[in-house]
């Protein structure tokens, strides 16, 4: 119910429990950018439920990857990334066949919080997660 919600509110964002259920029907996976401690427990949660990641530290390491390899799914944590050079990327990832879907890690993991499962001013960090998505979307 919470995933079909997001969606009506937000029509074309998908809820990570979504992205996971497709993911379960793909079986490759790269994982772009990040902190190594995160790269590492996603990595790890991803494989916990059977999919073949590979990782990649940056995007100038994942185009050759993509040109090698058959992604069903790239996979970006695009906080540390300067809008300019994800679109760059994405328009790279047009001329790589088959052509993966792209999703984007836009906030902090709450599993990685210190706080998890919710901080008390969980609604506060929520409209910051809004906002420096919106950002993002208005600087690309």
């Amino acid at each position: 119910m919470c995933a079909e919600k997001m969606s009506a509110e937000r029509p074309g964002v998908k809820s990570a429990a979504v992205i996971m259920h497709e993911l379960r029907w793909r079986q490759r996976v790269l994982l772009v950018g990040g902190q190594e401690p995160r790269r590492s427990l996603r990595t790890s949660i991803f494989r916990a439920h059977g999919l073949q990641v590979d990782v990649a530290c940056g995007l100038a390491e994942s185009l050759p990857l993509c040109q090698r390899q058959a992604y069903d799914w790239v996979l970006l944590d695009v906080r540390s990334l300067f809008p300019g050079e994800v679109m760059d990327f994405c328009e790279e990832l047009r001329h790589v066949t088959p052509q993966p879907r792209i999703a984007f890690f836009v906030g902090p993991p709450s599993y990685v919080s210190v706080n998890w499962p919710w901080p008390r001013d969980a609604m506060t960090e929520d409209k910051q997660e809004a906002q420096s998505a919106a950002e993002f979307e208005a600087a690309a």
